[in-house]
This record gives C-alpha cells, sequence and structure tokens, in this order.
C-alpha cells in the first residue's frame, strides 16, 4: 500500500510538471477543438475533422507566438498574452483543485491551492510564451 502511495504522489508530481510544460498549449487546444467538434456534429468525416482541428491548433498557435514576440501595438501584445496565460491559468486552476481534492484537503485550503497553481501555471506560460527558441544548446564533442 505504500508503495503505491509513493508512486501515486510520483505520478501526480510529473502530471503537474508536464501542466508545466504545457500551459502554452491550452488555448490552442481548445482553439483547434472548436471547429473539429463542429465539422463533427455536421457529419463531416475523420480525416476533414482532423485536419481542420490541427489547422486551428497551428494556427493559433503560430500567430499568437508571433503576435507576443513581434513589435506589434501594445494592446495587441498584450491581449494576446492573456488569452493564452488566461487559458492556462484556468487550466492550471483546474489542475490544483483535483490535486487538492485528491489530498482530502479542506475547502479553503483547496481554495488556496487551485489558486496559487493557476498563478504558477499562468506565469510559466507567460515565461514560455515570450521566450525564444525552445532548443536546448548542447556544447560540441571535440576529441
Amino acid at each position: 500500500m505504500t508503495l503505491m502511495l509513493i508512486l501515486g504522489a510520483v505520478a501526480a508530481f510529473y502530471c503537474l510538471l508536464l501542466l508545466f510544460r504545457c500551459a502554452t498549449l491550452a488555448f490552442p487546444v481548445v482553439a483547434g477543438l472548436g471547429p473539429a467538434l463542429t465539422l463533427r456534429d455536421h457529419g463531416f468525416g475523420w480525416i476533414v475533422i482532423l485536419a481542420a482541428g490541427l489547422l486551428g491548433f497551428f494556427t493559433v498557435h503560430a500567430l499568437g507566438r508571433h503576435l507576443a514576440r513581434s513589435s506589434a501595438p501594445l494592446a495587441v501584445r498584450l491581449g494576446v498574452i492573456l488569452t493564452f496565460v488566461g487559458a492556462a491559468a484556468a487550466a492550471g486552476f483546474q489542475a490544483g483543485a483535483a490535486l487538492a481534492i485528491l489530498a482530502d484537503l479542506d475547502p479553503w485550503t483547496q481554495l488556496g491551492t487551485s489558486i496559487l497553481t493557476a498563478f504558477v501555471i499562468g506565469y510559466a506560460s507567460w515565461r514560455d510564451l515570450l521566450t525564444r527558441g525552445g532548443r536546448i544548446e548542447r556544447p560540441a564533442l571535440h576529441s
């Protein structure tokens, strides 16, 4: 039983780290799901649904990253950043609430944990949205 509790805690911690890494993708995923589910309701085939969902995801993600980093007017940049960060913070709030419920905390501690998780994941999304490049620079091997 103790091993299962430890493994469950490790799995929950890994899921939280994964949420930090994928925080910027919350809004593009919703933007891709919207047209895909609409086309599904209208009876289109799965290839069209998949293509529309992926096109919506990649378009919103690429355009959002470009606008957030470009020299667009401040209001446009701020609007894009707040949209991405708001979606990530909402996802973080829900993840924090789920983890707090799993930990069987009292209601006020659940709310505090949810709000703290929302702020931290929103910050992670903001930082990831504005950083250039996603690669790790590795030094060249010399022989």
